[in-house]
Parts: structure tokens; sequence; C-alpha cells
């Protein structure tokens, strides 16, 4: 009799236990969907400010300028209606580029994005890339290396373009005076380095600059420009053509490395 009551002491002991851990992994794991939620909920009003700030500014100017040419005489003087007509169109621009860019990252997440893959010349289109890019690029210098006058690749011209353009949009918003891009050419696969003597990624947030909506903390807010999504959208389209992007950061160089398969 004595074990039979003892056996009972020791199951009930033991349900106890096993009912107490089940609580305390529970609130465990409800303190961890809290913690997860919080930090959503600050990207969100992260992004929701961000996008404000962002959008803001063009509506402003645009209003400025339509307003200013109300105020004076437009046939009379047509040069300074030009003026703020073309102000009004390139923040026109600008605001258009904003939608396309959240638009285009709503996408990715989904399988309705399909690449249109051809035959394209990677070397030609870094050259015209790097020249659009050196005329915007602050007086900074972007230098152009490869071995091959002609490299026919498959890709989504549109979208590997697109991709291309966020990382070195990015070095010359963020980096140093110097960005090189490399092109190498293998067998089966072709790597294109984009690199700059800038420090402002650190190892802290390296492995969060592909994260979507994340941008480099600095502090004020609305002192970092854009959604951070660029280098999201790059990642993205990179490996939907079957490639990969990664980040090294070496002998105080930034270098994004992207890799695809020829």
């Amino acid at each position: 009799e004595t074990k039979v009551i003892l056996k009972r002491i020791l199951t009930g002991i033991l349900i106890s236990t096993l009912l107490v851990l089940a609580v305390v992994s529970c609130l465990f794991y409800l303190l961890k969907i809290i913690k997860h939620q919080k930090q959503l909920a600050e990207v969100k009003n992260d992004l929701i400010s961000n996008i404000t700030h962002e959008f803001k500014t063009p509506i402003a100017t645009i209003s400025v300028a339509l307003e200013s040419i109300k105020n004076f005489n437009v046939i009379d003087d047509k040069e300074k209606t030009k003026s703020y007509l073309d102000m009004s169109n390139n923040q026109l621009s600008k605001l258009n580029v904003m939608v396309e860019k959240l638009l285009e990252t709503a996408t990715l997440d989904s399988e309705s994005l399909k690449l249109i893959k051809e035959d394209c010349n990677i070397t030609e289109l870094l050259k015209s890339i790097i020249d659009k890019h050196q005329i915007q690029a602050n007086g900074k210098t972007i230098n152009f290396t490869t071995s091959d006058e002609e490299f026919i690749a498959d890709v989504d011209v549109f979208h590997f373009e697109n991709a291309i353009n966020n990382v070195i949009d990015n070095a010359i918003k963020y980096g140093g005076e110097i960005i090189s891009v490399t092109l190498t050419t293998h067998k089966n696969t072709f790597e294109i380095a984009i690199s700059d003597s800038g420090n402002t990624i650190t190892k802290a947030n390296k492995d969060k600059v592909f994260e979507k909506f994340y941008r480099i903390p600095k502090g004020n807010t609305h002192d970092v420009k854009g959604f951070g999504i660029g280098l999201y959208y790059t990642k993205k389209i990179i490996e939907k053509h079957q490639g990969t992007i990664q980040l090294d950061l070496n002998n105080k160089q930034t270098t994004f490395k992207i890799s695809l398969p020829n």
C-alpha cells in the first residue's frame, strides 16, 4: 500500500513538473512573439515615418513651383516657367521611382515576378551603368576593370540592371571616394565585385544590410535616405537568377560580390 501511495505521489510530482515546464516554455515562446511583434512595429513605424519624409520633399517642391508659376506672367517669362516646370517634372519622376520601388518590393515576396531572360552583353551593360552614375557621383571616381570586351550572359536585363544600380548607388551615397567595379568570368560562372573605400557598414550590421527595410542607423532617422529596400531587392533578383551576393569587409574595403551562372 505504501508503494502504491509513493508511486502515485511520484506520478503526481512528475506530471506537475511537466506541466510547470510546459507553462514556462509557453511563457518564453509568448515573450519571443511579443519581442518579435515589437520589432516589427518599430520597423513599420520607422518605415512610415521615412516614407512620409521622403514623399513630403518632392511634393512640397512641386507645390512651391506651381505656386510660383501662378504668381508671374507665364507668357512673358518663358525661361522661368520652363525652369519651374522642369523642377516639377524632376520631382514627379522621383516620386514615380519611389512608388515603383515599393511596388517591386511587394512583388518580390510573391511568385508573380517572372524573369524575362535574354542574351545580354554584360560588359557593355556595366559600362553603361557606370557612365550614368559617374555623372551623378558627386566628385567620386568609379573605375571599371575586366578582361572581356564582350561577355554574353542570359539575364533579365531590366531587373539585373536595377540590381547593379542599387549596389553602385549605395556605394556613391554611403561609400568612400573611390569605387571599383570588376567583372571576372569563368567557365560556368561570372562574378561582379563592387568595392569602395568607405566604412559605413560595420561587422555589427553586416548581416542585416540585405534585410527588407533595414537602413544603417545614423542617429536621426531622416539622415538616412531611402526605404531600406535596395539591397533586399538586389539579393532577391540575384537569387532568382540562381546566383549569390555576399558582403566582404576587408582591408578598409567594402565589397559586394555577385556570382551568377553563365
